[in-house]
Formats: structure tokens, C-alpha cells, sequence
């Protein structure tokens, strides 16, 4: 075989690394820098939890990137299923804010807060890497078992290691791109499914989260449940008028009416007086 034939050899074997992201272009971005790898290979592609615990048993990857938040079964669904200790050293893709990353720095190998630059990407992989050719697999079970624990714990997880600081920002997906949105620019939210709908002025923005999630890390003293399906910023609302059975028509400044649930209505009241 001819010198021009023959590859450059780095002398390590190739690691074998899995993406699971519901978001086909998040998955081909990790793909398209681990092509980059002379010492990675991909051993596959997934856009579901459910996928991912198969790929994860059948072709056992010793490097995974790992989505946190999908749809069905989300990343911490995964490691429940697979068992920490059958997991490949793995990698949470997150668009969890800032105060929420701390848990991952506390728990995690690492992780890639989108969006990220190559060179973030590059120094989580060499991290990984590290961790696989050193066999770290004790403390590999160790934080991922950690981090069970923490996603047990909703208040924990999210707000991290400062549960005194409420939700300031919140990363949105818009088309291709992550807008930062100030939380005090919303002025009304609603329950879509799995998603949200934040209502900002005209705009309206889905956002992967649950009104739970969300009402848990708002700032109480701004953001109110009014329904089972509905959050208002209180300072955006004029009028309030009696309704039926107790419940009341709430007008906000823009003139979106809204139905508040009578059962909600002493926290609304309350909400309110705190905004005098």
C-alpha cells in the first residue's frame, strides 16, 4: 500500500459516540463536530427517549450525547431505564438557564448549554474522552445517579444551587435561532400540550416547559396561576369583572380577556395587592 493511501494514525482506537435530539438540526451540529474527530466515530443517531434506550442496549456506545428535554421519555427517563450503571459516559444537551446549569456542574460529567460554540464542544469532548480512556465507570454511576436524584427534586434542578433567584430569562427556540426573552416581558402564558405559549405583547413563542415548571420558578410576586391552564403577569392586568359560579372575566391592558377560576382567585388577589 502506498504512502498517499494510508490514513494519519493518532494510535487510540476509535470511540463510539450516539446523539439522541428530537431536533434533527441540534442532532446534525453535534454530528457535522464529531466528523471533525479523528478519534470519534458515530455509532448512530436517535430523536426519541424510547429510541435512545434501544440504541443504548443493542449497540453499545461508549460516548453519548444526551438531549434532556424530548418529548415521551425525556433524558433522565433514559438513564432510569438503561440503569446508571449500564450507561455510556455521557454528555446532557441542555437549554436549561444558567442557575439550572449549576445542578449539572454539580452532578454532571459535563454539558453543552445551547447554543454553544465549537469551542465549548470541544473541550466537553475532550473531557469525555478522558473520562472513557481513563474508565472512570464508578463515578460515572456515581453523578448520573446524583443527578436522579436532583431530577427528582423539580425546585432543585432548575433553579440549581440559588432557589432564591427567580426565572429572569428564558431561552426560546425561533426558527433556526435562541432568543433571550426577559420573563418580565411576558404577559401572559397558557399550556399547550407539551409546550407553552408565552404571549409577549403581539409575538407569540412556544417553549418545552410545563406550566408547573414554570409557575414553580417565576417570581411569585409578578406571575400568578389564574387557571389550570393559564399565567398572568399581574402588573399587566386593568380590570376585573364577576363572571358566573364564582369565577371572574380578567382584562388585561391589551384587551385580552381571560377566565379566572374561582379557586385561583384568593392567590390572584393576593398576587395583586403585592403589586400595589
Amino acid at each position: 500500500m502506498s504512502s498517499e493511501s494510508q490514513q494519519p494514525s493518532t494510535g487510540r482506537r476509535e470511540v463510539r459516540a450516539l446523539v439522541v435530539d428530537d431536533e434533527r438540526p441540534a442532532r446534525q451540529r453535534l454530528l457535522d463536530l464529531l466528523e471533525r474527530q479523528p478519534d470519534v466515530s458515530a455509532a448512530g443517531e436517535c430523536a426519541s427517549g424510547d429510541e435512545a434506550v434501544r440504541l443504548i442496549r443493542e449497540s453499545r456506545p461508549e460516548l453519548l450525547f444526551l438531549d434532556i428535554q424530548m418529548p415521551g421519555l425525556n433524558g433522565f427517563d433514559v438513564i432510569a431505564r438503561v440503569g446508571a450503571a449500564h450507561m455510556p459516559v455521557t454528555v446532557f444537551v441542555t437549554a436549561y438557564d444558567q442557575y439550572a446549569v449549576r445542578a449539572f456542574e454539580a452532578s454532571a460529567i459535563d454539558y453543552l448549554l445551547k447554543p454553544y460554540s465549537d469551542e465549548r464542544f470541544g473541550q466537553c469532548l475532550a473531557r469525555a474522552l478522558a473520562y472513557i480512556r481513563t474508565q472512570k465507570r464508578e463515578e460515572q454511576s456515581r453523578r448520573l445517579l446524583s443527578l436522579l436524584e436532583r431530577a427528582e427534586q423539580p425546585a432543585a434542578l432548575h433553579a440549581g444551587a440559588a432557589p432564591a433567584r427567580h426565572l429572569e430569562r428564558l431561552l426560546v427556540k425561533v426558527g433556526g435561532r435562541t432568543i433571550f426573552l426577559p420573563t418580565q416581558d411576558i404577559d401572559w402564558i397558557e399550556a399547550a400540550g407539551v409546550y407553552v405559549q408565552l404571549h409577549v405583547g403581539a409575538k407569540k413563542y412556544l417553549h418545552r416547559a410545563s406550566l408547573g415548571e414554570l409557575e414553580a420558578r417565576l417570581d411569585p410576586e409578578r406571575f400568578t396561576r389564574i387557571h389550570r391552564s393559564t399565567i398572568v403577569n399581574v402588573l399587566n392586568v386593568k380590570e376585573l369583572h364577576p363572571h358566573s359560579h364564582g369565577d371572574y372575566l380578567m382584562i388585561l391592558k391589551d384587551g385580552t380577556r381571560l377566565k379566572l377560576s374561582r379557586s385561583y382567585r384568593p392567590n390572584v388577589e393576593s398576587c395583586l395587592r403585592q403589586s400595589l
